[in-house]
């Protein structure tokens, strides 16, 4: 295929991407060269060949590839009309869009927005006609696929039932205690030359140090609204929990969210947080928190979690320098959750991926039940 044809082509097909994504397809870069790179090998002449690849490779779903059909016939028939380019911001890609989301509750709701009052129908999935529930369907979607409110009911339904806990260095008199305590023994527990009790000691419990650092870069926006909404609820039952969000710098978010309402609450966050959507500054986020928060956000006894994608321009060295020192300093309670799927972080090809893997411990959070799961492990015994 020659150049040019390769540049129109990649026009095209990024015009038709663009409304699969305003559809609720997740769809990237890595899935236009693809399907560029399957069209060029093909050679697919006529349109039904055109359709029959793409469907291979952007489609994983009946509701997917019905989602396809329509948006395929817009495209061709926006590509044969002589008054816009496919590239126009108004296209008949857009307009069906805007009818979808009217039916179904926008898809990739913004953060900063206001909240969806309409659940997102999928009473035609596959997982429900086979007697799922309706938690179970959510907690299995994608969360930048999840609405305002769908988040809502999702954590009412996950609204756990105690606190995160850690060990305390105070220890209090107990019967079945784990600590032999001589003092207590010699002091109480005799009565006249005969032993009559033995006293023991045992840890107190305290709600667990957790600091959570939240990337708010522009590779993240759709899951900036999920993850704020859960900390928001966490907010309530965690009494150590501090949250700070990031992109080009580090912004403390835990006054915010603390108001009661979740949407005022985000308000104040959408406020503070304005380099919202920028790039990303892993290191110097990390840097921040160490010189401006150790000895109130963060201390020894703390659990750091940081929700990234890992990416971050450079050759990483700088973030390996602080994720070791916040390693050592946090005694390995240390945790990145990503909420992209990565298979092996460690040989990842991106520096700054490797340079997380090798000092935290790595965990996919990429549906609401995986973002429960691992909040409710952070306080077991494995974690401390």
């Amino acid at each position: 295929m020659a150049t040019a044809d390769a540049q129109v082509l990649i026009k095209n097909l990024r015009s038709l991407l663009r409304g699969l994504r305003r559809l609720g397809l997740i769809l990237g870069h890595a899935d236009l060269s693809a399907a560029v790179e399957a069209l060029t090998v093909s050679r697919a002449q006529d349109m039904d060949s055109f359709y029959a690849v793409l469907v291979v490779l952007w489609c994983k779903t009946p509701q997917e590839i019905e989602l396809m059909s329509q948006a395929f016939i817009q495209w061709v028939l926006l590509l044969s009309r002589p008054d816009g380019g496919p590239l126009s911001e108004h296209t008949l890609l857009a307009a069906l869009a805007e009818r979808h989301g009217k039916q179904r509750g926008a898809a990739h709701p913004s953060w900063w927005s206001d909240s969806q009052e309409t659940f997102t129908d999928r009473s035609g999935s596959l997982v429900l006609t086979q007697g799922a529930s309706r938690s179970e369907v959510l907690q299995h979607e994608p969360l930048d696929r999840l609405t305002d409110e769908e988040i809502a009911w999702l954590i009412t339904w996950y609204r756990p039932r105690k606190p995160l806990m850690m060990q305390a260095y105070m220890v209090h008199k107990s019967d079945n205690g784990r600590f032999f305590s001589p003092s207590f023994t010699i002091r109480y527990g005799r009565e006249g030359s005969e032993w009559v009790r033995m006293h023991f000691d045992d840890r107190t419990n305290e709600p667990l140090r957790l600091t959570v650092l939240i990337d708010m870069s522009g590779s993240m926006a759709a899951f900036h609204r999920p993850l704020l909404q859960f900390m928001h609820a966490m907010m309530r039952h965690q009494r150590g929990l501090s949250v700070y969000a990031f992109s080009t710098r580090l912004t403390s978010l835990t006054r915010s969210l603390r108001h009661f309402y979740v949407e005022r609450a985000l308000e104040d966050a959408s406020a503070l947080v304005v380099d919202r959507g920028g790039g990303t500054r892993i290191a110097e986020s990390v840097e921040s928190l160490w010189r401006r928060e150790r000895g109130r956000g963060l201390t020894a006894r703390s659990t750091v979690v940081l929700v990234s994608d890992g990416f971050e321009d450079g050759d990483g060295q700088l973030l390996r320098r602080w994720s070791a020192r916040l390693e050592h300093y946090v005694s390995g309670r240390f945790y990145w959750w990503n909420p992209y799927s990565l298979e092996d972080p460690k040989t990842s090809a991106v520096p700054s991926v490797q340079a997380l893997a090798a000092h935290a411990v790595y965990t996919g959070i990429a549906n609401f039940q995986a973002l429960s799961r691992a909040w409710s492990q952070l306080d077991r015994p494995s974690a401390l």
